[in-house]
């Protein structure tokens, strides 16, 4: 009989919380996962003030953890509603923390995740990307083996394209297994256009969602290849987007750079559109293995509200079919959300939730850290680990 899970994530953008509902059939890889629901939930005025970089915090640690909690606690109860479900009829939920997010935040996730588990009667299981790291991974892509499970085809060559606060690839031949697929994040996103924007309007300005002021400028050929040598592009895969990849002193070059030619911000900021456009596509082009039939491009992340990113992609990945995820079913906003969920299934079933080739772990491991909800739910919740752990011990099932 399908179980249903349920997926909790806050993004990098730190505007809210995103909560899918997932059911599926199967235990472990042979999970056949399905997004029925999805909600997002606005954070607190507060919350968002005492988020932003650079921003007086208004809220004391518990205090934050606290709201934070009270977004994800309206989203579950907005979601059983919706779907006529139960805490009972749940087997768990997952939460997923940021994965950039700008600059270190004061906020015990465990106590966020404490504090859902404690409202809703859930059993939550959270910091995926912990253990991954302790296995000498990234912790990124941390969602690769759900994104696989959700969007496999037995057919169609799918390459899932992440215009989150950094960019990341994910392809996906049709048919093949998990341990064929590739995926790496290939350069900075949404974060660092913010970022430029915030710092080069000195704080007047925090982003240009619909590419709206990018497109008004023009791309600085001698910028966009200085920053076509940042080492992260001739890396080899695995690799990820260091928290100080692209930070202050790189964007303060770039500011340097730009007066020296008298470039406006809106130059510097189209530029910036062009070089995240630019990395995907040398990322399809000589990281990813070839292909010889069609493939469809899946958009996810909140870029795909950039309209100008959007046409610079096509520019880059001519020839391709390019979409959003919308179309198999999954908001945009979802994907994080409804690939927690599947990891909440996989830890439950005894299965590796990282791919160790893609996040550089040394093997892989059963991820997060499990918060018990009530007696009655954990007790079922337990017993299911207890026997998933028994077959494990007999017969080993890693991703």
């Amino acid at each position: 009989m399908p179980r249903a899970f349920l997926g909790l994530s806050v993004g990098s953008g730190l505007e809210g919380l995103d909560a899918a509902l997932v059911r599926g059939g199967g235990v472990g890889l042979a999970l056949a996962p399905r997004c029925e629901r999805s909600v997002r939930i606005p954070f607190a005025p507060a919350v968002l003030d005492s988020l932003r970089p650079g921003a007086n915090r208004k809220l004391h640690r518990s205090d934050l953890a606290r709201g934070i909690a009270e977004a994800a606690v309206h989203a579950v109860r907005s979601l059983a509603v919706q779907a006529g479900l139960s805490s009972r009829d749940v087997f768990a939920a997952g939460f997923l923390e940021p994965a950039h997010p700008a600059g270190e935040l004061p906020v015990s996730w465990p106590e966020v995740a404490a504090r859902i588990a404690e409202a809703t009667d859930l059993t939550v299981i959270h910091g995926f990307r912990d253990r991954d790291r302790a296995a000498d991974g990234s912790g990124h892509p941390i969602t690769a083996v759900a994104d696989f499970l959700i969007f496999q085809h037995d057919r169609e060559d799918r390459l899932l394209v992440n215009l989150g606060a950094v960019s990341s690839v994910l392809f996906i031949a049709g048919g093949t297994k998990i341990a064929k697929i590739h995926g790496f994040e290939s350069g900075p996103g949404g974060q660092w256009l913010d970022a430029i924007l915030f710092h080069g309007s000195r704080g007047k300005e925090q982003a240009d969602f619909s590419g709206k002021k990018a497109v008004q400028g023009r791309c600085l050929d001698g910028l966009l290849a200085r920053w076509l040598e940042h080492p992260h592009f001739a890396r080899k895969p695995p690799k990820a987007v260091g928290p100080d990849a692209f930070g202050p002193a790189f964007l303060q070059a770039s500011f340097e750079f730009a007066r020296t030619i008298n470039a406006s911000l809106v130059d510097v900021l189209c530029t910036a559109n062009h070089l995240i456009a630019r990395s995907i596509g040398d990322a399809w082009r000589t990281l990813l293995p070839p292909t010889t039939g069609p493939v469809r491009v899946l958009l996810t992340g909140g870029g795909v509200r950039n309209g100008f990113l959007r046409q610079l992609l096509g520019q880059q990945l001519e020839g391709l079919a390019i979409g959003q995820i919308e179309e198999l079913g999954v908001p945009a906003s979802a994907r994080k959300a409804a690939a927690a969920a599947v990891l909440a299934s996989l830890t439950c079933d005894g299965v590796a939730g990282n791919l160790a080739p893609l996040t550089g772990a040394t093997a892989g491991r059963l991820l997060g850290s499990i918060v018990p909800g009530d007696a009655r739910h954990w007790a079922r919740c337990a017993a299911w680990l207890a026997e998933q752990s028994g077959d494990l011990a007999r017969n080993p099932r890693a991703a």
